[in-house]
This record gives structure tokens, sequence and C-alpha cells, in this order.
């Protein structure tokens, strides 16, 4: 009799283990940030063209939803790696791969983005995901460049294009350092670090191509989900699988130099 009470009682332990072992764990939040607010203008991202030449994106007066929360800081290398731990991310390329804590994980691609969304979800019990391309303009605190801005004609914005170019080339080379750590300078507006810096973020938002005729008036638009939009210092767009923005990048301005990951939540 005492041996199959012991035994039972073995038996529930060893489930109660396994159960405390896939419980969700709300220490292992990353630190967010409340980034709702008022309406303001941003751009949308996508590929415009007018009578057949490059002109800018649209720009929409956007407001987040008021439970929407981002990530404070992109994704670590430490935080990554967990999940690489867990069998549940593929490792990252050799040029983010690391345990640092105060490095950001680069060299990943939208679909690692997915993957460690599903996993840091399951850990919290918080559903999160990558943002869309609106939701991260927004919390970026990203300024609608001149030549999206109205008044001009195709001329003035071609050549505003142009020079806006020219001058994320120049920043771009000047730029070429490596791999900064975390939380520099200061946060912006929302609380929020490192947006529009080296590392572009991967976001949800599918890449648009819109043609436009003047004579006569006439648009066609052709999304493809192949393609994910990237936000930093400039859009960019690039195949999802792509972890090396060298290999497969196409972008409004000059490609970024890395790829990265910000997730944010509802709940």
């Amino acid at each position: 009799m005492r041996s199959h009470v012991v035994g039972s009682l073995l038996l529930v332990a060893i489930l109660a283990g396994c159960s405390a072992g896939e419980s969700s764990n709300p220490s292992a939040l990353p630190e967010l940030v409340e980034v709702a607010g008022p309406a303001r203008e941003v751009m949308q991202a996508g590929e415009y063209l007018l009578d057949g030449r490059l002109i800018a994106s649209d720009t929409v007066m956007y407001v987040p939803v008021p439970t929407l929360k981002a990530m404070k800081y992109q994704v670590s290398q430490f935080e990554y790696d967990q999940c690489v731990r867990a069998e549940r991310c593929k490792a990252a390329d050799a040029v983010g791969q690391g345990q640092a804590k105060n490095l950001p994980v680069v060299g990943v691609s939208w679909q690692d983005g997915q993957d460690y969304a599903a996993w840091l979800s399951e850990r919290t019990g918080k559903k999160f995901r990558l943002p869309d391309y609106l939701e991260w303009s927004y919390f970026a605190d990203q300024k609608v460049p001149e030549s999206a801005q109205g008044g001009l004609d195709e001329n003035e914005q071609a050549a505003l294009w142009l020079q806006e170019y020219q001058d994320s080339y120049k920043r771009k080379q000047e730029q070429e350092v490596p791999l900064a750590p975390l939380g520099q300078g200061v946060a912006n507006a929302y609380g929020v670090f490192d947006a529009g810096g080296q590392v572009a973020e991967w976001t949800n938002t599918c890449h648009v191509r819109v043609h436009r005729i003047s004579m006569p008036r006439a648009e066609s638009r052709l999304e493809n989900c192949g393609v994910r939009t990237l936000g930093g210092e400039h859009i960019a767009v690039m195949p999802d699988f792509i972890r090396d923005p060298k290999t497969g990048a196409c972008s409004v301005g000059v490609p970024p130099r890395y790829l990265g990951l910000r997730l944010v939540t509802e709940d």
C-alpha cells in the first residue's frame, strides 16, 4: 500500500515539475515603454512612381492603439541567444553572434524575428510581434523628409530626394564603425533608444509598389509579402530570409549596415 502511495506522489511531483517548466515566466519580460500619443504625420512604406519616375512616399496622419508598448532597446545578443539555446531560434550570423547583454543581435532575418517573437510570447505569457512600419515610424519618432511634404512639383521633389540620398550616403560613410552598444545617446520622445541608428529593424509590413499615371489619372498597387519593410535612418526593403543587407537590400536611400529586431506588444 505504502509503495503505491509513494509512487503516486512521485508521479504527481514529476507532472508538477513538467508543468512548471512549460509555464510562462513574467520575470523574463524585456523592458517596455508605452508609446501611445496624439496623431501625427508619418511616411507610409512603399515605392511610389509617377509616370515611371520615383517620387516620395505618401504621408498619413497616424495614431497607434492606446495599449501599444515597444521594447525600450533592440533585442540583445544575450536575449536572442536564450532562444537559440532553447532550440527555438536559429543562431545569428557570425557578425551578430554572442552573449553580450549590451550589444544588439544583428545578422538576423524577418523569419528569425517571427521565431523569436513566438518563443518570447510563450515564455512570458504576453503576445509579442514585430511592429508594422507605421507603428515603428511613430515610436521611432521619424520625421517626414522635406521631399515628402506637400506643395512641391515633381521636379522640386526629385531634386530634394537626390539631395537626401547624397546626405544619407555621406552619413553612412561617417558611420562605418563597429557595432555600437545598446542605449547610445538619449532616449527619444517615446522613451525608445537607438531607433533610426546603425541597426535597421525588421517590420511586418509587406513591400508595396504604387504606379501612378498623371494623364489620364490612374493608379495600380502591387504587394509582395516575400519582401518586408525595414525601419531605420531611411526606409529600406528586403527579402524576408536575408540576414546580410549587402546581399539583398533595396532601399530608398543607402542600404542599411546591420539588421536587427525590436518587438512590440498590445497586452
